[in-house]
Formats: C-alpha cells, structure tokens, sequence
C-alpha cells in the first residue's frame, strides 16, 4: 500500500531548479545587466559550462531591481519586463510569503474536537 500526502501543486508552475534556456528573452537580459554590474553576480554564471537556475535568475533580478536606479532607461524597462515575468518567485524573495506572514493564526472560531466545542 502506498502512502502520499496531499500538498497543493501547480503543474504549470516554474521549477525553480530547471535551467534557464539561454535562448529566453530572460537569460539575456539578465546577461546584459549582469554585464552591466546591475545584478550583483559575475560573469561565470553565463559560462557554457555553468546551468544557470530560475532560482538563481531570480536572485540576480531581485538585486537589479535593487540598483535600478544605476540603470539607463532601457535597462529599467529591462528591469520592469523582469520583474513582471518573475512576479510570483520575487514576492518570496522580497518575504511577502515568508513563514513569519504564515505565522499569523486563521480567522474564525477554534473547534476542539476532544470536548465537541467552539473555544476561543
């Protein structure tokens, strides 16, 4: 008999540990700004023999987004066309879903199910 637990998965979400294509519109415009020392990263990453992450693409537009204002005007459109296609990873990355926002106790009224009755 075999076990699993039932976790929410979105199937068409990103792996964050796929390699990035490096014929994506991302991967160059990450290059481009990490060539430009807006990414906090060096240039090895772009190495034939290094697989850049999602992850670590995500890492270097969070810091982009951080010295966008080091950036020329193409450069922060760059940015912004970024940060709209790594929205959902970079609200981690930012810590709007960080366990300490998980913390906070649901709304609503506590049932104890040993006494059969609502507690507060």
């Amino acid at each position: 008999m075999m076990a699993g637990s039932v976790m929410a998965y979105n199937p068409y979400a990103p792996n964050p540990f796929d390699t990035m294509e490096r014929t994506s519109w991302e991967y160059k415009a990450v290059y481009d700004l990490t060539k430009a020392g807006l990414t906090g990263s060096d240039m090895s990453k772009f190495s034939p023999a290094y697989s850049l992450t999602r992850y670590e693409m995500v890492q270097m537009v969070a810091a982009a987004i951080q010295n966008r204002q080091k950036a020329t005007v193409g450069q922060k459109e760059e940015i912004d066309k970024l940060q709209d296609s790594f929205s959902e990873e970079l609200s981690y990355v930012n810590g709007e879903n960080s366990t300490a926002a998980h913390n906070t106790p649901p709304a609503g009224q506590l049932f104890d199910w040993r006494q059969g009755i609502k507690t507060k």
